[in-house]
């Protein structure tokens, strides 16, 4: 029998910040954000997964989790996550025992502007940025330099995190259940969560600050 168990993640970003879709918007944006069906800013499951699979590799690389190093013969990254499909051979692949979905305003907040009549306000919830590139020996701005961005305003988002005990080999399986007794898993969780401080694309350039926390707990 698996054990399932289930938190909700709070990212409270900071300022503006843009997750891509990949797409340009005419002639004046390069750049424009991923928005769900219904024209709203959302980050998906799969990202935060990898952010937080690299906040807890870091966090077991420096020891963060050395009172739980005799619990387990098996990484915690990689019973949280599962194997790296990059490193291992595909017989030796098992997958992880955390599920992220996609990262989403609050329900209220969303029901409210997915109705129809709102749509005029949702476009409030972007604006546009721009920058040039300056020639370091005039100091002007090359010529034909200019790109746009789209951003979105600073909010917060939410993301519901699950635990499955996943694994075929008692091994591995012992472990991930020894993860989700008494909310271990959470825990070592939420001393990497600190480690997440920036999310989206031009963080070199100050965009998507953010605080990660666990909705239930103040950040």
């Amino acid at each position: 029998m698996t054990t399932q168990a289930t938190k909700t993640l709070k990212l409270d970003f900071q300022n503006y910040w843009h997750v891509g879709s990949g797409r340009s918007a005419g002639h004046h944006l390069d750049a424009v954000c991923l928005k769900d069906s219904h024209e709203l800013p959302f980050v998906p499951g799969k990202q935060l997964k990898g952010l937080l699979r690299h906040a807890v590799r870091r966090a077991e690389d420096w020891d963060w989790y050395e009172e739980y190093a005799t619990w387990f013969s098996v990484s915690i990254e990689h019973l949280l996550f599962g194997s790296e499909s990059q490193t291992e051979d595909r017989h030796q692949l098992y997958a992880g025992m955390l599920f992220i979905d996609d990262a989403h305003l609050s329900q209220s907040e969303y029901d409210f502007l997915a109705d129809q009549s709102q749509a005029n306000l949702r476009s409030y919830l972007f604006d546009d940025l721009y920058s040039t590139a300056i020639d370091c020996q005039t100091g002007t701005a090359k010529e034909h330099s200019l790109r746009g961005i789209e951003v979105a305003l600073p909010m917060c988002l939410f993301a519901d995190l699950h635990l499955k005990v996943t694994a075929f080999d008692e091994r591995r399986r012992e472990q991930q259940q020894r993860l989700m007794d008494n909310g271990l898993a959470w825990q070592i969780l939420a001393q990497a969560l600190p480690l997440i401080d920036t999310i989206g694309a031009q963080r070199s350039r100050g965009l998507g600050e953010v605080i990660v926390s666990y909705a239930d707990v103040a950040a």
